[in-house]
């Protein structure tokens, strides 16, 4: 039987014997761990069985399913089936009407049915040769049906995708929003991040909607009841979306990960991605949002170099001639210019800034950067490096992998400040790392009102004290006892540098708090913001510290973990 009957039929008969189960009690009770590593429930595992029941009847072949992992049923070589039993557990067993079976199926080549038949028995290797020879893109047959409505949304390769509802079929196609003011959004919130908690808390969009079910929310955007569906967690499995993904490919959606790159997944049970699915003229806005927005930008690279150390301008000199090589554009400062060439330094011009020193010059390239949504390289030529996330040996392979948007962006929270002097507000520069306040003069005390969101919670006697942001955590901060912090983290640390009293310890708050200073005592004191930028402060002036409406962002090399332990020497 062709694939498309018998996947009519897997849809058909679980639809007929799990509507009895819907408020059974005994229905979401956890009888195993999935192949995927999740908890099945008796639901599940019932739905599978009786799509394996299906295959058994009708020939069989290959099935990639949740529960039971891979299964190669039957004698018929012809098809690899993507299931996925019940899409929706949580609303399924809640009798909320939006639960889904999906399936997908792709044809097996016949240069490789000899292959899989020597090895018939040989589940691991069926499983790796699978993976290695088949992805998403093989994908020719997508069906979903929701069980609660009966509606079924199907797509073949080449044909197009259509609804049957109330005996009607329908063809569907994405609609033609462009403006996300307009736009109605279905949102994967499990584990929300920054990014999600800003988009929620702005309303770019007209609606926000949360069903629950992924193959039928990505199905919802090709036949026009949403706009997108955003899941930007790296937890999108293959058979979470392989039947409605051959769906919303025929029905004129583009579907990519957040970063705007083609899926491509492997035919494989424990592939995950991050999933933008939308029409043409809302997703680069989206990835805007959510993802690596200069993958679809046109690169020109700028170039900050310490100027005081040979090797770090000889190493800028040889990025500048391999950039010329390949007819990349940059920008340089004028000491540079008269030797490489280039455009004049222009941080409006720019996609990317290349960094090369050590943190001090990571640091003024972030202040170079002055707010602006440019990434920065960060090459390590000095001592430690903390801010680096590449050795100088590295440096030309990711310049290529920025040209061919093969990267990952990593967002760092910034920290501003208000000096409130005589009834009048100073703003100072944004610190990447922290802003400091010490003594003017060597050896003498200060002490300090701190509030925290405008209650008294300290009074601090100490030779300074440090506002430290989770990417500072590493600098001056854990010099003066301050804890490590990863970078996604989103808090601010304060750091007593040498407290009189031992109960002064270091205090880690959200970023949302305000934390405000009070100098108590009648001595010249200094603001320094990320060891350059200088402010004097003095008796009852006051000091707010919020976080930054901007924001540093990074091309992502190292983990932070692995980082530690370059820094620190452990390997």
């Amino acid at each position: 039987m062709e694939g498309f009957k018998i996947a009519m039929k897997v849809i058909e008969e679980i639809d007929k014997k799990i509507k009895p189960l819907i408020g059974w009690e005994k229905a979401e009770e956890i009888v195993k761990i999935g192949a995927d590593g999740t908890p099945t429930k008796r639901i599940d595992l019932i739905a599978e069985n009786i799509a394996i029941s299906i295959l058994e009847k009708y020939g069989g072949g290959i099935l990639i399913s949740e529960e039971i992992g891979l299964k190669v049923i039957g004698n018929d070589l012809e098809h690899i089936f993507i299931l996925d039993p019940i899409d929706g557990t949580y609303n399924a067993l809640k009798s909320i009407p939006i639960y889904s079976t999906s399936i997908a199926i792709a044809k097996i080549r016949s240069e490789d049915k000899k292959s899989i038949r020597e090895n018939i028995n040989d589940l691991k290797w069926i499983k790796k040769f699978i993976a290695n020879n088949y992805s998403i893109n093989d994908l020719y047959i997508g069906i979903v049906k929701n069980l609660a409505t009966g509606e079924i949304y199907y797509g073949i390769k080449g044909y197009g995708s259509y609804l049957e509802k109330d005996n009607e079929k329908i063809r569907i196609k994405t609609k033609n929003i462009k403006n996300l003011r307009e736009a109605s959004i279905g949102l994967f919130v499990y584990g929300l991040s920054n990014d999600l908690l800003e988009f929620l808390k702005e309303k770019k969009v007209r609606r926000i909607r949360l069903f629950g079910s992924t193959a039928l929310e990505m199905c919802y955007v090709v036949s026009g009841a949403l706009d997108a569906y955003i899941n930007v967690n790296e937890n999108s499995r293959l058979c979470d979306i392989a039947g409605a993904y051959v769906i919303c490919k025929e029905g004129n959606a583009v579907i990519t990960n957040k970063n705007g790159k083609e899926l491509n997944i492997k035919l494989n049970l424990m592939e995950k991605t991050s999933l933008i699915v939308s029409n043409k003229y809302l997703h680069k806005k989206l990835i805007s949002l959510f993802g690596n927005k200069w993958i679809i930008k046109p690169i020109r690279f700028g170039i900050v170099v310490r100027e005081d150390k040979k090797e770090a301008i000889e190493l800028a000199i040889k990025v500048c001639e391999y950039l010329k090589n390949k007819n990349i554009p940059y920008c340089v400062e004028p000491f540079l210019k008269d030797i490489v060439g280039g455009e004049p330094f222009n941080i409006q011009k720019m996609s990317h800034i290349i960094a090369i020193g050590g943190d001090g010059t990571i640091l003024r390239a972030s202040r170079l950067v002055n707010g602006e949504v440019v990434p920065i390289i960060a090459v390590n030529m000095g001592k430690v490096g903390f801010l680096s996330e590449f050795s100088k040996d590295e440096i030309f392979k990711v310049i290529d992998k920025v040209i061919s948007g093969d990267y990952d962006i990593e967002k760092r929270s910034k920290l501003k400040c208000e000096i409130i002097k005589d009834n009048k507000v100073i703003e100072t520069p944004s610190a990447l790392n922290e802003m400091v306040v010490i003594t003017k003069n060597p050896a003498k005390i200060l002490e300090f009102e701190v509030y925290i969101n405008d209650k008294l919670i300290e009074n601090v006697r100490a030779d300074g004290i440090i506002i430290s942001t989770p990417t500072g955590s590493t600098a001056y901060s854990l010099s003066a006892g301050g804890p490590i912090v990863s970078p996604n983290v989103d808090c601010f640390i304060i750091t007593p540098i040498c407290p009189y009293k031992l109960s002064s310890r270091p205090l880690v708050v959200p970023s949302s708090d305000k934390i405000k200073l009070k100098l108590k005592l009648d001595k010249p004191a200094l603001l320094v913001i990320d060891g350059s930028v200088e402010y004097e402060i003095n008796r009852d002036d006051e000091l707010i510290f919020k976080k930054s409406d901007s924001y540093a962002y990074f091309v992502k090399g190292q983990s932070f973990y692995d980082k530690l332990n370059r820094c620190f020497k452990v390997k």
